[in-house]
């Protein structure tokens, strides 16, 4: 009987990650094989190990009766080759993919400008129905991309051909395969087998870290040889990465360097898991390193959420741990791995309602769009870095650098007639109300009527104003609010100062108008300042000026919706070479 089977982590990477994706493939095609009444198979990281654990069991019976099948696709790397089994064309995917590509980009120019805005959301549904039912451009393309590479598929190739070279031995090759996992006895004699490969040299692409001597992350000597690993895990690796990895191509100056990216799960069931990794693949955009970074994690978590049917005391990290991410450089003829990471998903996306969980869709939606739209040049950089700080680990003085950046950015493009999408108050308000500094929570500082006053101010002085045509404006836009807000927030004393003296413009304005008839907005009374400044009494001034600048230079939901919305489209490039 098999029911439970562990994954080791022997390298710390997404290593281990597809390596226990690849034999979930597999015993998700025995249950299907054996016709198991309802199989579930569930995943969960238990630290040291992968756990998998098949429901019913599969038994040895059931193994022994098994029929020859593909542990993954074959790929053809040239137009004319051929190939008797079922096999990738990635000749023709290349150029399917190119085709749509060509069409979304000529789409773009042809309809042009916020008054074509409906037929160009027409026609790219019609171009996305098109290459996805009638001329279907697979999401392993990326992945295959990488293992036609002449290093890449001498292993693959051999790989491959340790099961369909042996088909009248296979369910004996695949009870090897699970006695390995279950720390059992592997009893299989490969010396009877026709040309089998029990071990293969350790590829970048799978093992990011593997090197031996001057390769090896510590030197242990001055031979550069290549390492060899067991024939079992490496298979299991090519099948993980074809079904749960992305790669990505960046554009860094005038060429492409490669991020490796493999979702990883704390605990899910592999249907769902599965879902949810291909929606995230059919979903990425962006095409510069940190903004893939952050919209890669903005991505997963949108169909982690749109994949859950379960809402009671939903918390995203519980599921999706975050994603595994790998830079590779590109040297020419090869790639140099330059930096491992983990990108963690937030603590805070949680609910317990379907209606919150749409709430979140939405918010995630949005900042999708606002990522989209920033362009990683400059000190746009130095956001981006804040902003992915903040949203990987919750770290709130990153977001307070994150927005007065962005807040500066809007009022700059606003000014220069360029684009610019600020974020929703709702939005806001769901991003940080559950946020907790060490002393105290920021719903204490956002939900004051004081606070809310002041915030109104300034965005009834500021980003409220850049969106009402000239014609219809009846008061005088405030500009350099937000460097000034950032400056002055390093003191109580000199915010309070700052913020009495603008009130203090503001009133005056608005009472002047109001006489004349010729516009009206909410004047802030002497007990709304009262209250704004207790704040600063009982909080940091860099925390209350920051959130200031978060809700001073929002919009409404009303007036949100007036805003263009960019379509990050624009900006995704062929991540398939």
């Amino acid at each position: 009987m098999y029911s439970t089977f562990k994954v080791k982590k022997n390298a710390g990477t997404y290593s281990d990650t597809i390596e226990a994706f690849g034999l979930a493939n597999l015993i998700r095609e025995i249950q299907s094989k054996a016709n198991l009444p309802r199989p579930k198979l569930w995943i969960e990281d238990k630290g040291l190990h992968y756990e998998l654990v098949s429901k019913p069991e599969i038994t040895d019976e059931q193994l022994s009766r098994l029929k020859y099948f593909p542990l993954f696709e074959y790929v053809i790397r040239k137009a004319s080759d051929t190939f008797e089994d079922d096999y990738f064309n990635y000749p023709q995917q290349r150029e399917l993919k190119k085709e749509r590509q060509e069409l979304v980009q000529k789409a773009y120019s042809e309809f042009a400008g916020k008054e074509k805005a409906e037929q160009l959301k027409k026609r790219l549904k019609e171009i996305e129905r098109i290459y996805s039912e009638e001329k279907y451009v697979s999401p392993q393309l990326d992945v295959y991309s990488q293992m036609i590479t002449p290093n890449n598929f001498t292993g693959f190739d051999k790989l491959y051909k340790n099961l369909s070279s042996n088909k009248e031995a296979f369910a004996n090759i695949i009870k090897a395969i699970l006695d390995y996992y279950t720390d059992r006895k592997v009893d299989l004699d490969t010396k009877s087998l026709k040309p089998f490969t029990d071990s293969v040299t350790a590829l970048q692409i799978y093992n990011p870290t593997t090197g031996k001597g001057q390769n090896k992350g510590k030197a242990s000597g001055a031979s550069a040889g290549p390492v060899k690993l067991n024939w079992i895990g490496e298979t299991m690796k090519i099948s993980g990465a074809i079904t749960n990895m992305l790669c990505q191509l960046v554009k860094v100056g005038s060429s492409y360097d490669l991020k490796v990216v493999v979702p990883d799960f704390r605990k899910t069931e592999y249907g769902r898991q599965q879902d949810i990794v291909l929606g995230f693949k059919k979903n990425i955009k962006g095409n510069t390193p940190l903004k893939v970074d952050i919209l890669n994690l903005l991505i997963a978590n949108k169909q982690l959420i749109e994949y859950t049917d379960e809402f009671k005391n939903f918390k995203a990290r519980n599921i999706l741990s975050g994603l595994h991410s790998t830079y590779q450089k590109d040297l020419g003829q090869n790639k140099a791995v330059v930096n491992i990471s983990k990108l963690q998903t937030p603590s805070f996306i949680e609910f317990n309602t379907e209606d919150e969980a749409k709430d979140w869709v939405e918010f995630l939606n949005e900042q999708i769009n606002i990522i989209g739209s920033i362009e990683e040049l400059g000190d746009a950089t130095q956001g981006l870095i804040a902003y992915r700080t903040f949203f990987t680990s919750s770290h709130f003085p990153s977001w307070t650098k994150f927005i007065f950046w962005y807040n500066e950015h809007i009022m700059s493009n606003f000014s220069k007639n360029r684009f610019a999408l600020p974020f929703k108050i709702k939005s806001l308000h769901k991003l940080l109300k559950n946020t907790t500094m060490s002393e105290f929570k920021i719903s204490e500082i956002i939900s004051n009527e004081g606070f809310q006053r002041v915030a109104y101010a300034i965005r009834k002085s500021t980003v409220t104003l850049q969106y009402t045509p000239k014609d219809q404006r009846r008061f005088e836009i405030r500009y350099g609010v937000a460097q000034t807000l950032q400056n002055k927030s390093k003191s109580a004393t000199e915010l309070a100062a700052f913020i009495g003296e603008f009130i203090g413009t503001y009133n005056t304005e608005t009472a002047r108008k109001a006489e004349l008839g010729k516009g009206y907005r909410k004047p802030v009374r002497e007990d709304h300042l009262n209250d704004f400044y207790s704040l600063l009494d009982n909080h940091p001034s860099r925390v209350v000026g920051a959130l200031l600048a978060s809700y001073g230079f929002a919009l409404e939901e009303k007036e949100a919706t007036k805003v263009e919305q960019k379509d990050e489209t624009t900006e995704t490039t062929d991540n398939n070479q």
